[in-house]
């Protein structure tokens, strides 16, 4: 056996073992979804006061204190870097957040509706992160077909993020000024957003097989939005 071939085995080995791991700490996830639907973090904002720059400020600091939306962000910046459509991603994102705060704002949503919602993106963002269809570079034979999946997750992703856009309408503080909240909220998802850019940059340019690393990051996701 030559040396290649022990390392391309040992790599296959190791890509099992994480695939089995993520998987029982998805199937766990899965079983506390009832729970954690009535327990939405990153709910302890500051008080905005009414003024506009405190306002913004509270905005910025929602995404950073709520695992799922942090999650939501990084993940998505991650995925769509490895699926080679960041800036497809980026709007895809803006838009859902945008009109799913403008549709909370003008419609009463039920907020268990918008609870499940959150983790349905979440329990979707995550197999995508550790699926492989998502994360290498088409070839001639195949490039249309993961294409149309490429674009299909966009779109969905972009509506997905219409919940946690929604969510955030909800959690404007009494008193403060919505458009700085919302404000304050687009700029921090958008810079969460290019930072999971950064860090599928890093690990392509670093690591031979970056997927590995990818599902570990997944996989503490799945477990900051656990033990939230």
């Amino acid at each position: 056996m030559t040396i290649k071939t022990s390392q391309s085995m040992t790599r296959k080995n190791l890509t099992n073992k994480t695939a089995m791991v993520s998987g029982l700490a998805l199937l766990t996830w899965l079983a506390t979804l009832p729970t954690l639907a009535f327990a939405h973090p990153g709910h302890g904002l500051i008080v905005a006061e009414g003024s506009f720059s405190n306002s913004m400020l509270s905005g910025m600091l929602h995404p950073l204190t709520g695992f799922d939306h942090l999650m939501l962000a990084l993940g998505m910046g991650l995925l769509f870097t490895q699926m080679h459509s960041f800036k497809k991603g980026f709007t895809s994102l803006a838009i859902g957040l945008v009109a799913g705060f403008a549709l909370s704002l003008s419609v009463s949503l039920n907020r268990t509706f918008i609870e499940f919602g959150i983790l349905l993106s979440i329990v979707l963002l995550t197999l995508a992160l550790m699926s492989r269809y998502f994360n290498h570079a088409p070839n001639q034979s195949d490039e249309a077909s993961v294409n149309t999946w490429h674009n299909l997750a966009i779109v969905g992703f972009g509506a997905l993020a219409m919940f946690h856009g929604a969510a955030h309408a909800i959690e404007v503080p009494a008193n403060s000024n919505t458009a700085g909240f919302f404000i304050g909220m687009i700029v921090a998802m958008l810079s969460l957003y290019t930072v999971g850019k950064g860090v599928a940059t890093y690990l392509n340019t670093h690591l031979q097989d970056s997927l590995i690393i990818q599902r570990v990051i997944a996989v503490v996701g799945l477990c900051g939005v656990l033990l939230s």
